[in-house]
């Protein structure tokens, strides 16, 4: 089995996580690239927390670590916890980003509202998930042991 790609052994029903880490990743570097992103309308709620780049780099490094604890979780060994921790975070980044952007003053909610808030919510479920599949592993665990003794 060829270890390069992400989605195979542990990694496998993680492919939500990957894309919430992916898009994550794209948005950290539409920011970070040249152009004042910000300058728009529906950014300004944004720029009242933080500059762009800020933005982008913190954006970035939760993208990063995500993706790092993915990979060692799924390629080193299986931990829920890495799991259940970097889902959690993902699932308020992308409340606090949805909740921004529906404050942009216009009437009704944007797409990117509806697209982060739908994303918050995937991450929420793999959070869930995460707590399951350790409670699993507990499972698992507890019978070892009985077995052993």
């Amino acid at each position: 089995m060829n270890r390069a790609f992400p989605f195979q052994g542990y990694h496998q029903r993680r492919e939500a996580e990957w894309v919430g880490a992916l898009v994550l990743a794209g948005v950290a570097v539409a920011l970070l690239a040249p152009g004042a992103t910000f300058s728009r309308p529906t950014f300004g709620a944004f720029q009242a927390v933080a500059p762009e780049g800020t933005w982008g780099a913190a954006l970035l490094g939760v993208a990063v670590v995500r993706m790092l604890g993915l990979w060692v979780n799924g390629d080193k060994h299986h931990s829920p916890t890495v799991r259940l921790v970097t889902a959690t975070v993902g699932a308020c980044v992308w409340t606090g980003l949805a909740w921004l952007l529906a404050q942009d003053g216009y009437p009704g909610w944007n797409t990117g509202v509806g697209a982060y808030g739908v994303l918050a919510l995937v991450d929420a479920y793999c959070a869930v998930r995460a707590l399951w599949d350790q409670g699993l592993n507990d499972q698992r665990a507890a019978m070892l042991r009985r077995a052993a003794r």
